[in-house]
């Protein structure tokens, strides 16, 4: 029953963003009969040009749906020797039959195409891993959303912590949720469609919209916003799981220059929102205490030269959702230095008034390490001070910080990679502490494993969730 729940939920949340993907492509071109490829006939088992594209990418992911937990006999097809579209496959019989789409044509299609492959070296564990673009893929190579440069993607994040950490699961500072710890729950089913904007042959256009549901819902919605705006609605809240949209922007590029005008994710820290890009579960208390996860506004990157990349804009103040709450109102500059091969440094500040924070200051440095092919150490040195008036010890959020962080990262095999972060963070005079490691374990190349163990200690704020030790566990299930 969980299964199906799941593979319903995914089924649902996919269509919705293949619509979106059709808006994102039709905007690009307005017809694809309008393209070069259209002005003859189609030769054999070449799609025609035309929103029937969407018909079969729907009909391609309701198969691999249906077949998840079976292997169905794929149709023989071949691009040297292709059959007429419209008319069945060699292996197939009749167009209809399990396995065919319905031009007769089909790819393999068992257990998403190789996304529980057994990570053992067979034939089915050489294929590219399994993403929800290849169902766009036709039988000739092509793909109609890749190749005008779009891409649709996302993962699901399954997890069970014992007990709040003080981060996403239970923040320590008065607004705990229960329903997030000691349960296995749905963390983030994340979805989203993007063309990165290409300024190398003039001015190019992008853009990215990202949804999300489950219990890191909130802590992605636009809560700098005034209540009701954007995401910030009940509406979106389904007990201790919810929704929120945390990008949709647009994006334009020439040369070496980019900017993103909209609702984007914060550049400032080293860990993010999008749980696969992290190496642990659990998330550090600086991150989701004294820096901000989202801005409303403009984000210009430069690349300088192959070493030098540089960043500024303005936005209107911290995690805001097209919505500017208490006169938010400030810049944020950056900077990415590539010393050496082994050898990155990053600054980002946040400067001004951050609406619901106050007004103050952010400034946040990373220094990235190579140590030779399988060590590696990331330290990062974060300092906020603001005016917010609320102290975090009894409730309220950081206004003036220290946060000081170190990670080790070590490859044990191709496919386990061990880690441990060390954080101290003092906030409002108090000193918090954690002390976190684990294992990531490449499972299949869609599906990571993250088991973990986590203790925190506050001598000067010993209560739950400070004083606790934690066991997390995670599975990502990339596509």
């Amino acid at each position: 029953m969980r299964h199906g729940r799941i593979s319903e939920m995914i089924r649902r949340s996919a269509g919705a963003l293949l619509l979106l993907g059709s808006v994102g492509v039709s905007t690009d071109s307005l017809t694809f009969a309008q393209d070069a490829n259209c002005a003859t006939p189609q030769p054999a088992c070449q799609p025609a040009c035309s929103d029937d594209v969407y018909k079969k990418a729907g009909e391609r992911l309701a198969q691999h749906l249906q077949q998840m937990g079976s292997c169905t006999a794929p149709c023989a097809t071949s691009c040297a020797a292709p059959p007429a579209c419209g008319t069945a496959a060699p292996g197939c019989g009749n167009v209809g039959q399990p396995g065919c789409l319905s031009d007769g044509c089909a790819k393999d299609s068992c257990l998403f195409g190789g996304l529980f492959s057994h990570g053992d070296g067979s034939a089915e564990e050489k294929k590219d891993p399994w993403t929800l673009m290849s169902i766009f893929d036709d039988e000739c190579g092509n793909n109609c959303l890749k190749d005008k440069g779009v891409t649709v993607a996302g993962w699901l994040a399954m997890g069970y912590q014992s007990n709040p950490d003080g981060a996403f699961t239970g923040n320590g500072a008065g607004m705990t949720e229960p329903g997030e710890w000691d349960k296995f729950n749905i963390n983030q089913m994340y979805l989203y469609v993007a063309k990165v904007a290409d300024g190398s042959n003039g001015v190019g256009f992008g853009y990215r919209a990202d949804i999300i549901y489950g219990v890191d819902g909130n802590d992605t919605q636009s809560f700098g916003n005034r209540a009701g705006k954007w995401d910030l609605d009940s509406g979106f809240d389904h007990g201790a799981y919810e929704w929120a949209i945390p990008q949709l922007y647009a994006e334009v590029a020439t040369g070496n220059l980019s900017v993103k005008l909209g609702h984007f994710y914060t550049p400032i820290g080293y860990e993010v929102v999008t749980t696969p890009d992290n190496f642990f579960f659990s998330k550090q208390i600086t991150f989701n205490n004294s820096e901000p996860f989202t801005h409303t506004g403009a984000l210009a990157t430069y690349k300088v030269n192959d070493k030098l990349s540089v960043i500024g804009g303005w936005t209107l103040g911290w995690d805001t959702g097209f919505d500017q709450n208490m006169g938010g109102n400030n810049a944020i500059i950056g900077t990415t230095y590539a010393a050496s091969e082994n050898t990155t440094l990053v600054y980002a500040a946040a400067i001004g008034d951050f609406g619901t924070r106050g007004d103050g200051a952010i400034n946040s440095f990373i220094l990235s390490q190579k140590w030779g092919e399988k060590l590696m150490t990331v330290h990062q040195f974060d300092v906020l001070n603001t005016n917010n008036p609320v102290n975090f010890a009894v409730g309220g959020t950081a206004n003036n910080s220290i946060g000081f962080i170190n990670y080790v990262f070590y490859q044990l095999t191709d496919k386990a990679k061990a880690g441990a972060r060390c954080e101290w963070y003092k906030a409002d005079g108090t000193s918090y502490n954690t002390f976190t490691y684990g294992v990531n374990y490449q499972v299949t190349p869609n599906v990571i494993v993250r088991p973990e163990m986590r203790h925190n200690w506050a001598p000067g704020n010993d209560v739950a969730p400070w004083n606790n030790d934690i066991f997390g566990i995670d599975a990502i299930l990339k596509f």
